[in-house]
């Protein structure tokens, strides 16, 4: 239902005319960045119907069970509307001041068990006393909820009781007394109200993804399950050298001046690996593009709530770099900002599934590495990256799931590089992906498989907390959809590969026949090029 409302010397203080829907609610949550706000309100009408949002209040009254509202227009005011039980409340967010979401309270409170099992199983075990807190919080939350129900009914049952006695001449002053009280009452009620309930949000926020059935329960990488192998394993007929060698030998990477200049992993790409490296983003691109892919390149910097859409960021700040003195974060992979591009939207499900595709520099403090994945061009704190993103309906997003891992495989089979798939355990597998499989390139140099690319079903876990939702139609309700996302490539991951998989006894690098027309021509690093115009 939309009605025309003339908002004159509202809460807001201006004049604004619009066409909004009409959403009944049990009761207004004031927050202290909102208008001023006080108990008598009883039901909203807000500009932006929402699951989680809801913007530009107009308050409205209850008179026995009929809304009565003030600063609209008077055609509206005489059609009353007749106030039906157990409506959805909507509470809203502005600027300052945002719900965001997470897994789901009701899961919490119906299936605790699951819940601690799969802390568990995730070597999370810290979190089962923040869960049980949780639980505490929301029975407090549930039960000063009723209590300020309570007191709405019983200031409720006073108006009327009042009005009584008055028509019977009857004294009311002992009813004026208790109604002046109750205001104050349902004031203090909600205020804790809204505390459990903000301690209880932070807590979800914070609590990682159920994880998919098929995934392995284990406590680390080592246990990560092998699914298959790709390729031949080259068998050279000398010793290999790793990628730090043969750059350093060809003057094609400079981690010392990068030292000097920036710090530990960093690095100078030279000559013919700084083509290589746009080669392979060029190639990621046309390769990505034909399989229907909407290309994007996006901002290199988010704001933190954005970030917080994407990641837990209690597990997940110390990893990426922020702007002091401003709410900018460094973007640590286009995932985070192709998740952004709908945040806060309802998605037409005939559109669904969206297949995205984003190319960006990634920066990350890679804490914790050591040994010589400190050195070279493996693990180091700026590196590019082309990235699969897509949005999904729920019961699509597993078949959608092995599509991106398709595509994955598919790439680094044209690169005719040696690989498996593991899937990743439980212990290994992060806060926010429900399953993950990770492709891992043989390098020589190291004389085992290294991880290249991370491909993750995240179910509605990031949807939840950027509020993503879809519908199919305007006048069904709305759903959380799944996303998901996959590494096509890294490209200094690749680079690393292709040096070590592709090097000759003369120390010379062989170029893959795929990227050779993104390079002009040119069959070997460092060597001659047969340029073409």
């Amino acid at each position: 239902m939309s009605i025309r409302l003339d908002l004159r010397q509202t809460h807001f203080g201006r004049e604004v005319s619009h066409s909004i829907p009409l959403v009944l609610a049990k009761e207004l949550v004031a927050a202290p960045a909102t208008p001023d706000v006080d108990g008598a309100h009883d039901v909203i009408v807000v500009d932006e119907v929402d699951d989680a949002v809801v913007n530009d209040i107009v308050l409205v009254s209850l008179q026995d069970g009929v809304a009565i509202a003030s600063d609209v227009e008077k055609s509206w005011l005489k059609t009353n509307i007749l106030f039906r039980e157990n409506l959805f409340f909507y509470p809203y967010r502005n600027a300052l001041v945002q719900r965001v979401g997470m897994l789901d309270i009701r899961l919490m409170r119906e299936s605790p068990e699951k819940v601690r099992e799969n802390l568990r199983h995730r070597g999370m075990p810290e979190k089962i006393s923040e869960l049980e807190r949780l639980l505490q919080l929301d029975a407090d939350w549930r039960r000063e909820q009723a209590e300020a129900d309570r007191l709405r009914k019983r200031r409720n049952e006073i108006t009327q009781s009042i009005a009584a006695a008055r028509k019977k001449g009857q004294d009311v002053t002992p009813l004026l007394k208790e109604a002046e009280a109750i205001p104050d009452q349902i004031k203090a009620v909600e205020a804790r109200v809204d505390n459990y309930k903000q301690q209880a949000d932070q807590i979800l926020l914070n609590l990682p993804n159920l994880v998919h059935e098929s995934v392995p329960v284990g406590k680390d990488e080592n246990d990560n399950v092998e699914v298959k192998k790709w390729g031949t394993i080259p068998n050279f007929h000398f010793k290999p050298l790793d990628h730090i060698d043969l750059g350093l030998r060809h003057d094609l990477i400079d981690v010392e001046k990068a030292g000097q200049v920036a710090g530990a992993r960093f690095y100078y790409l030279r000559d013919d690996l700084v083509r290589l490296n746009i080669a392979l983003m060029h190639y990621g691109l046309d390769f990505i593009a034909g399989k229907g892919f909407q290309l994007f390149q996006p901002p290199n910097l988010l704001h933190r709530n954005v970030v917080a859409g994407a990641v837990a960021l209690a597990d997940f700040e110390d990893v990426i770099y922020k702007v002091d003195g401003e709410d900018l974060y460094l973007l640590a992979t286009a995932e985070h900002a192709l998740l952004a591009f709908h945040m806060d939207e309802i998605i037409d499900g005939g559109k669904l599934p969206l297949h995205y595709a984003g190319v960006s520099p990634c920066f990350r403090k890679e804490a914790g590495a050591h040994g010589r994945d400190t050195k070279g061009i493996f693990r180091v704190h700026q590196f590019e990256k082309v990235e699969q993103f897509i949005y999904s309906r729920p019961e699509d997003s597993w078949s959608l799931h092995e599509e991106l891992l398709r595509n994955l495989e598919g790439f680094w089979q044209t690169l005719k590089m040696p690989y498996r798939i593991v899937n990743v355990c439980t212990g290994d597998l992060g806060t926010v992906a429900a399953k993950k499989y990770d492709l891992e390139a043989w390098l020589p140099g190291q004389g085992k498989y290294r991880e290249m690319a991370s491909c993750s079903n995240c179910t509605s876990y990031q949807a939840v907390r950027s509020r993503i939702r879809y519908r199919e139609k305007p006048s069904e309700p709305t759903k959380y959809l799944h996303t998901l996302n996959s590494t096509l490539v890294a490209t200094e991951r690749a680079i690393v590969a292709i040096l070590e998989n592709y090097q000759k006894p003369d120390g010379t690098i062989q170029v893959p026949e795929v990227l050779r027309k993104y390079m002009g021509g040119q069959e070997t690093i460092p060597g001659s090029r047969d340029v073409t115009p």
